[in-house]
């Protein structure tokens, strides 16, 4: 299985967009006269399935989803109202179909969208609300991407859907961007209200033992990569829970608290450098795939760019960082 393909469209050929997209399952159908123009970027994991695209002019897709995963569609934009199953959408609502159900979306003009499929199971191990992805019917959690989902969503695009098609991740670079976009959308679902316990109370003992099991967890890991569903079942917790216990007992939730750990593990690295190390080679091998907004978080955390860590062990002195 190629871990990127990229398909570019300059007229309409609904054959090789059904290709694209879903097993070749889907029928497309332009709406709107005028010359075609899109492109599709589909990567794949062993365990999950992300299609990063761009319509030029209104499109419907309609046809059954495939038999193996649940598919999460996110609208990014678009000239004019989204439709689906008939019923007006919204960009930044989260749309879920469920395996061997009915799609039928038109995507308005200049549509740009994102879909992933997964297991159901990595839904069930993170305790999302089971009615989300079941009875053949989609459903729709409603909101508008915040700025987090926003930022995770920029710091993948350069992996998922890369400009140049030479550039193209390897397999532990492409499964640690498939994680980190799952969960920011595992995340944004638990906080729509996805959970069946979103609203439940935690007493302080529960709060302890959950981040205490999912710190154990991270301890135990050998290597950086981290699913937040296998988070959730080490905690055994729903993703609901995680989120607050985290936010209660460190201020900060379990995604922002990996990166923490992250940046924590570059900079142990950089402070122990041997001669020839590289900044970029820590960085990415901590799962630092947008070396531009890791250099400015590292900066923002630790008051020096991560270039003037490694400096000052080899006897140059550093430039200050001047705050803007």
């Amino acid at each position: 299985m190629l871990p990127l393909r990229k398909t570019q469209m300059l007229a309409f050929d609904p054959e090789v967009m059904a290709m694209a997209l879903q097993d070749g399952v889907l029928e497309h159908v332009q709406l709107e006269p005028g010359v075609f123009r899109g492109q599709i970027a589909h990567t794949a994991t062993p365990g999950s399935r992300v299609d990063w695209g761009r319509y030029g002019l209104s499109v419907l897709a309609r046809g059954d989803t495939t038999r193996d995963m649940v598919t999460i569609t996110l609208p990014l934009g678009g000239h004019g109202a989204w439709r689906v199953h008939g019923r007006d959408a919204n960009v930044g609502d989260i749309v879920i179909f469920p395996e061997c159900g009915e799609l039928l979306v038109t995507l308005p003009p200049e549509a740009q969208w994102l879909s992933v499929q997964v297991p159901r199971c990595r839904l069930e191990a993170a305790e999302l609300e089971p009615a989300l992805c079941r009875g053949g019917c989609p459903r729709r959690a409603k909101g508008e991407i915040d700025a987090g989902l926003q930022a995770t969503l920029a710091s993948l695009a350069p992996v998922l859907a890369p400009h140049d098609s030479s550039a193209i991740a390897g397999d532990a670079e492409m499964q640690r961007a498939h994680d980190e976009l799952l969960a920011a959308l595992f995340c944004e679902l638990a906080r729509r209200g996805g959970s069946a316990d979103a609203s439940a109370a935690l007493s302080p003992g529960e709060r302890w033992r959950v981040v205490r099991r999912a710190e154990d967890y991270l301890d135990g890991r050998g290597d950086e990569s981290v699913r937040i569903d296998d988070l959730c079942v080490a905690a055994c917790t729903s993703l609901s829970r995680l989120e607050r216990s985290f936010h209660e007992v460190f201020g900060v939730g379990p995604r922002r608290f990996l990166m923490l750990r992250r940046l924590a593990a570059v900079r142990r690295e950089l402070l122990r450098a041997d001669a020839g190390t590289s900044v970029t080679d820590v960085a990415t091998r901590w799962g630092f795939f947008h070396l531009g907004r890791f250099s400015q978080e590292y900066r923002l955390h630790y008051g020096e760019r991560p270039s003037q860590t490694l400096s000052q062990l080899r006897g140059v002195v550093p430039t200050p960082v001047h705050a803007a």
